[in-house]
C-alpha cells in the first residue's frame, strides 16, 4: 500500500510506517498536479497538512483512495463528510499539537506585555542614541499573574492554554456552546496536581470580563470576534488568534 505524506512527514513517521508495511513517498506534488499522480501511483493514502486541498475533484477522481490523513487539527482543507460519503476513511491528529498551540499562545503573551518584538527590534538600532526614551516607553509592562484569561473554544488546546494559565497565577473563564463543564488537571513535576472545575459563560460575559483573550476554534463563515465584540471589550485588552485568521475581523 502506498502512502503519499505530500506536505512532508516527520522521520519517525516514515519508519513507524514502513515497520507497518506501507510505502511511503514524500515528493511534494503540486496541487493541479495531484490527481493525476495519485492515478499514476495508486496511491492508496494520502497524508497532509494545511497546503494540500482534498477537495472533490480529487476524490472522485482518484479511486485508489483509500484513506486522508491531516497531521494537525482542523480538516477545513479537506471535504471530510464527501470523502466519507464515497466510502472513505478521514483521520486527523487531534491531540498532537495541543501543547505545542498553548505554549505558543503564552509566548505571544509574554512578549507583548513585555513589547519584547519592538524592543528586540528598535534597542540594536536605536539604543545608543535614544536609549532613555525607549527604556522608558519598554518600562510600562504588566504581568499576567492575576489577569483574566478568556478562552473562546475549550477543546484540547484550549484547555491546555488554561493550564499554562493557572499554573502561572491566573483567572480563567471559557465560553464554548458545545462544552458546557470541564474539569482539567493541572500536573506539577513531584507527582502532585490540582484539580479545577469550569463552568462555560456566555460570549459576552467573557469578552466583558477579560484581560486578555485566546481563540481556539475552527473556520467559521462569520467573525468570531466582530466589531460588536470589540465594542464590549475591556480598554486595551489583549487578543491572541491561535486558530483560523477568519474568525477575527482585522
Amino acid at each position: 500500500m502506498k502512502i503519499l505524506a505530500n506536505d512532508g512527514i516527520s522521520k519517525k513517521g516514515i519508519t513507524d510506517l514502513e515497520a507497518a508495511g506501507f510505502e511511503v513517498i514524500t515528493t511534494t506534488v503540486a496541487q493541479e498536479q495531484l490527481a493525476d499522480y495519485i492515478n499514476e501511483h495508486e496511491i492508496s493514502g494520502l497524508l497532509v497538512r494545511s497546503a494540500t486541498q482534498v477537495r472533490k475533484d480529487i476524490i472522485d477522481n482518484c479511486p485508489s483512495l483509500k484513506l486522508i490523513g491531516r497531521g494537525g487539527v482542523g480538516m477545513d482543507n479537506i471535504d471530510v463528510a464527501y470523502a466519507k460519503e464515497k466510502g472513505l476513511h478521514v483521520i486527523n491528529t487531534p491531540a498532537a499539537s495541543s501543547e505545542s498551540v498553548a505554549e505558543l499562545v503564552f509566548a505571544h503573551l509574554f512578549g507583548g506585555v513585555r513589547f519584547l518584538y519592538d524592543a528586540n527590534r528598535n534597542m540594536p538600532l536605536e539604543g545608543d542614541s535614544k536609549f532613555k526614551q525607549l527604556k522608558k516607553a519598554y518600562a510600562g509592562g504588566s504581568e499576567l499573574r492575576g489577569k483574566t484569561l478568556g478562552v473562546i473554544g475549550f477543546g484540547r488546546i484550549g484547555q491546555a492554554t488554561a493550564k499554562i494559565a493557572l499554573g502561572i497565577g491566573m483567572k480563567v473563564i471559557y465560553s464554548d456552546p458545545f462544552i458546557d463543564k470541564a474539569s482539567i488537571t493541572v500536573d506539577f513535576f513531584d507527582n502532585q496536581s490540582l484539580t479545577f472545575n469550569f463552568e462555560s459563560v456566555s460570549k459576552v460575559e467573557l469578552l466583558q470580563n477579560a484581560d486578555f483573550i485566546t481563540l481556539h476554534v475552527p473556520a467559521q463563515k462569520d467573525y468570531v470576534i466582530g466589531n460588536n465584540e470589540f465594542n464590549v471589550m475591556k480598554e486595551g485588552v489583549g487578543i491572541v488568534n491561535a486558530a483560523r485568521g477568519g474568525v477575527i475581523d482585522e
